[in-house]
């Protein structure tokens, strides 16, 4: 019972959509039906409501299926203001024409139905396109509790998710493999005293801190995101050597605009896992990120193993965030995987918000940990890549 009227509420299905029509003119009937009484019989009043339907629902129709969404509800204050003034300037000859000609006899006394000059001053007869338009606002309401309850309900459900992928990203997206890797490289490096371990054993410790305590937040900011990527990408190198053939192009110049964190690592560790790791001898990848405008291009093309397939659905991490990315940037995004005998590609595209995206207070210029022995800040701190 539950799920029926759930689904009657919110379901876009067309036998809910009209059941739901047909149970609000229903409610329409039964409440307008008993106003009245007292001057005119329920016939009459049946006849009256039944003329002025057309009315009412060309209203409704027009408020809440184009002003409402087209302006109200995209901030367009002044512009909703004069459409719908301008509309109900055009709603007082609609009110007297269906006055003069659909509720006759019973908006006079009886008898032939006057001459229409004769009838013009019944256009200051507001009564009934007031009770018109209190429909219509019933109407809206109804629309608005809906829009606001569906999007309380997603904003339910990604929270849910959030907090599922925050646990997948460090089973799967960090995965135990990588970190083991990493940790034997570091120990084979101090042995042998190289300057390279206090670098990667920084580079660590800012990507488990930025994992952690950052990926907290619904955005972080993208040069952030960006410093993690290259941290990932230069620990992952550092297993494979010369034998890896790397380009990477992430921009320099990218303001304060805002991005859901951990949404490019997937692909990079995708490429490194089904790609290099499972190929021999010499090896490449490019990985690069641009933004046109407010729109943002990622990509990762890679040396491919014809034997696997990198883009199989079985993969945690890239269905995790295919379902991020449809809860995140719904019809705002545009995921390609691609793969021949000899590379694989992957291309994702997201319409950023436009304008100059402002910085959550809970986002810290500088949250990432100092880094280790005598290494200085400006080389090898996350965040100043």
């Amino acid at each position: 019972m539950n799920n029926y009227v759930h689904s009657l509420i919110f379901s876009d299905r067309w036998k809910y959509r009209l059941t739901r029509h047909l149970l609000f003119w229903l409610f329409y009937f039964a409440c307008l039906s008993p106003l009245d009484t007292e001057y005119y019989s329920a016939r009459a009043l049946l006849h009256i409501n039944a003329s002025w339907m057309p009315l009412t629902m060309l209203n409704i129709f027009v408020t809440l299926y184009w002003l409402v969404p087209g302006y109200l509800m995209r901030s367009k204050w002044k512009s909703f203001v004069i459409l719908y003034g301008s509309w109900m300037l055009l709603e007082v000859p609609l009110g007297f024409l269906t006055h003069y000609y659909l509720t006759y006899p019973y908006c006079w006394d009886p008898g032939p139905r006057p001459p229409f000059r004769q009838a013009l001053p019944e256009l200051l007869d507001l009564y009934p396109l007031l009770v018109v338009n209190v429909v219509t606002l019933f109407a809206v309401f109804i629309r608005m509790f809906k829009f606001w309850r569906v999007e309380h309900l997603q904003k339910l459900q990604m929270k849910r998710e959030k907090t599922d992928a925050e646990l997948q990203l460090l089973r799967a997206q960090l995965h135990p493999h990588f970190l083991f890797n990493t940790l034997n490289n570091l120990y084979t490096l101090i042995l042998e005293k190289s300057n390279k371990a206090p670098r990667m054993l920084s580079r660590l410790s800012a990507i488990l801190s930025y994992v952690l305590n950052e990926c907290q937040a619904p955005a972080v900011q993208l040069r952030k995101e960006i410093a993690f990527c290259r941290a990932y990408i230069e620990l992952e190198g550092e297993r494979y050597g010369n034998r890896l053939d790397l380009s990477v192009e992430f921009p320099d110049d990218i303001g304060d605009r805002m991005i859901a964190p951990m949404l490019f690592q997937p692909f990079i560790e995708n490429a490194f896992k089904h790609g290099a790791a499972e190929q021999v001898g010499k090896v490449w990848m490019s990985i690069g990120l641009s933004i046109r405008g407010d729109q943002l291009s990622f990509r990762v093309i890679n040396s491919a193993n014809p034997d696997v397939r990198q883009h199989s659905p079985g993969g945690i991490g890239i269905a995790n965030i295919q379902r991020r990315l449809e809860l995140l940037y719904p019809d705002r995004h545009r995921l390609v995987q691609e793969q021949d005998d000899q590379t694989h590609l992957i291309s994702l595209t997201i319409d950023l918000p436009s304008g100059k995206p402002g910085k959550p207070a809970h986002i810290k210029e500088n949250s990432m940990p100092a880094p280790v022995a005598a290494e200085s800040e400006s080389n090898y701190s996350l965040f100043h890549s």
